[in-house]
């Protein structure tokens, strides 16, 4: 596939989206193209939202607390289906409005004139002026479905005690991206050829029949360049999706090369590479690397892309900087997904990239794949099913299977068997799972935040999916995808997701876990009594999250308090129109082994002596807790919310049923008397 036909075909799919989603054209080519840029590393997310007025626009953002760095998008959108030229004046413009956006917010500029009511942008200018004195880091992407010049994007440049970074992504560049994951692109590096330069290395003795082993010294000018031209496609990708290194360059790589790099080589590690083939010559004695095919960073990607942006910057020289690089070449094809994973695994076993980043291969997740891959959707008609979900266990697998198929023919068949509305991801199953497991609080401490909870609580290994458990996990997709829909309509402003959460933790809640999911995977489709339970939740829901505890307190924030989630469980909702929608047991065995594994003997005790305390001893506390003036407000509500439990033979979590305990003995202690409870 040609960029030209690329171009036109990536604009026909986002007009797909169009229909699908409700959206405008504009948003979802941000979208379409922020999903490239997502795939690539080089951002973990982005939340659209649209603001535009004179001289000032933004289409998406990001916020990344652990990195303080803030992430504008601005997109240039073409509606002809074809290959349209974008001019340099339209992207500096477009770069300087995301600019005026940035300083406007910053300044406080903006205050008053963004509507509270369009809650994206709202919490977007917040944050800016609210973090003025911590966030150092701002990145500026210029999306466009056009093609464009590379060489109209300013240089990274520090501001006001900001460090400023411009990237642009039309395209070609997300053609490239295509080419990348798609193999068709492959990641040869010609030494002589394109640097005129040949690595003088160590061959390691032939100690394995699995691979060959070398060491060398690479310049990092070479490296910058290597990543400037091939970015995160030179990222083993299984990995990649940890790395996620920001636009806030290592201070200490930074200033190594700064002020003294002739000593880089000494304070850094090196990085450690794979590679499919290498070409070898010889001067007597010495053995020089001329050529390696598919080079992959296995452990070193914030080293590679730390010295690239360096040397972005202007003043930086890198021609006394040098990086030890070990390269392992699987000498058996049919091997290399098998032992890179494990190099990489084990080459990053004492960096931040800790085990639990590497849960897509664990047994749980490969089989909810296999299950993605066999098991079609029922067919609404009766008739033959012509569809199916598609769990993506590593980043970008959607879009490396939809690349390989090479005519339009096939694409078109890949595209009606996996529709890109039913692609789910890692990070989309925690939060179908957690919102189910009516957790919305850890769901609205963002995704990745989320999953990594989820998978911490969750022994997954010892669990063995079944074909329901699948179909259940599919039918809690169809109900977080619909209920997002549903509040969407209502177009209340912002804090969608979260929404969205809160929704179904109270769903599940209130039918205690009861509902017919069964009847979910079957149809495809939530109920028409489901929709109308929902959309009179939803009024409660809104009003409930816009009423935090503390007056002024942001709303994002107290939707990841476990009091927001504590004080609406209760309230009263009406579920009569469900009916048949309830049955007398929805949970999978994997929820119920995904929620009893690693209990500790201690756990275990605890549980089981709460649970043998009668629910009117909880509400008598709560009440005498209320009369008396004792507790915090929380305690109070906590220990009613046990008694709710205990009436409806819910079990605790071991985190309740300890606060449970402590409540109970505090209560004894300050004259509370059991008979009261009589």
């Amino acid at each position: 596939m040609q960029l030209q036909e690329f171009a036109v075909e990536f604009l026909e799919s986002s007009l797909i989206t169009v229909d699908e989603e409700k959206i405008s054209q504009e948003d979802s080519i941000t979208n379409d193209i922020l999903e490239y840029v997502v795939d690539s590393g080089e951002v973990i997310a982005g939340e659209l939202c649209h603001y535009k007025v004179r001289g000032i626009k933004v289409n998406a953002w990001n916020y990344d607390e652990e990195s303080q760095t803030i992430d504008l998008f601005i997109t240039i959108f073409k509606s002809d289906a074809r290959l349209h030229k974008v001019n340099d004046r339209e992207v500096e413009d477009a770069f300087q409005k995301a600019l005026n956006f940035f300083w406007s917010a910053r300044d406080g500029r903006l205050s008053g004139k963004v509507d509270e009511s369009d809650t994206v942008v709202f919490d977007l200018v917040q944050i800016i002026e609210q973090s003025r004195n911590s966030v150092k880091n701002v990145r500026f992407f210029v999306l466009t479905n056009g093609q464009t010049s590379a060489d109209i994007v300013p240089e990274a440049k520090e501001e006001n005690g900001v460090y400023l970074d411009f990237q642009l992504w039309d395209i070609e560049r997300v053609y490239q991206q295509y080419l990348i994951r798609s193999g068709k692109q492959k990641i040869e590096i010609d030494f002589i050829n394109d640097f005129n330069f040949k690595l003088k290395c160590l061959q390691m003795d032939p100690v394995s029949d699995k691979v060959d082993a070398y060491l060398t010294i690479m310049p990092a000018n070479i490296l910058a360049e290597i990543y400037k031209k091939y970015r995160q496609g030179l990222l083993e990708k299984n990995v990649r999706t940890f790395l996620q290194f920001k636009v806030k360059v290592n201070q200490g790589i930074r200033e190594t090369i700064r002020g003294g790099a002739d000593m880089f080589f000494s304070y850094n590690n090196g990085i450690s590479t794979t590679a499919d083939k290498i070409d070898i010559e010889y001067e007597g004695n010495a053995a020089y690397i001329t050529r390696i095919e598919n080079l992959q960073v296995v452990n070193g990607g914030q080293t590679t892309a730390s010295i690239f942006a360096t040397s972005t910057e202007k003043g930086s020289d890198l021609s006394k900087a040098f990086v030890q690089m070990k390269v392992s070449v699987v000498k058996h094809e049919d091997e290399i997904d098998k032992i890179v994973p494990r190099i990489s695994r084990f080459a990053n076993s004492q960096t931040a990239i800790k085990d639990s980043d590497f849960y897509s291969n664990s047994d749980y997740h490969v089989a909810i794949e296999n299950f993605s891959r066999s098991e079609w959707v029922p067919a609404k008609t009766g008739g033959k099913a012509t569809n199916k979900w598609f769990y993506e266990r590593t980043r970008g697998q959607y879009l490396d299977e939809r690349a390989k198929r090479t005519t339009k023919k096939e694409v078109g068949i890949f595209d009606r068997e996996y529709p890109k509305q039913k692609k789910f991801t890692k990070t989309d199953l925690a939060k179908y799972e957690m919102s189910w497991r009516q957790r919305p609080y850890d769901v609205s401490k963002g995704a990745e935040n989320n999953f990594k909870i989820f998978m911490k609580e969750s022994d997954s290994d010892k669990v063995v999916i079944s074909k329901q458990d699948y179909h259940y996990l599919v039918a809690k997709a169809i109900l977080f995808k619909q209920i997002d829909r549903i509040v969407m309509r209502r177009n209340l402003g912002g804090y969608k997701a979260n929404m969205v959460s809160y929704l179904i933790s109270w769903l599940s809640y209130k039918t205690n876990r009861k509902l017919n999911l069964d009847k979910i995977w079957e149809n495809q489709a939530i109920s028409e009594q489901l929709h109308q339970v929902v959309d009179q939740m939803i009024n409660i829901v809104w009003k409930h999250i816009n009423a935090p505890y503390k007056a002024g307190m942001n709303i994002g924030e107290w939707c990841k308090k476990q009091e927001c989630w504590l004080t609406l469980k209760d309230k009263f909702i009406d579920l009569g129109p469900l009916g048949e929608e309830l049955i007398s047991q929805s949970v999978s065995n994997v929820e119920a082994c995904l929620e009893v594994v690693n209990l500790s003997p201690q756990d275990a005790r605890i549980l089981n002596e709460a649970a043998e305390v009668h629910s009117a001893v909880w509400f008598a506390i709560s009440k005498w807790a209320k009369e008396n003036n004792m507790f915090t407000p929380f305690d109070r509500k906590l220990v009613y919310n046990l008694g709710v439990l205990a009436n409806r033979k819910t079990s605790f979590s071991p985190k309740q049923a300890k606060n449970g305990l402590r409540i109970l003995k505090s209560a004894k202690d300050n004259g509370f008397q059991q008979a009261e409870a009589s």
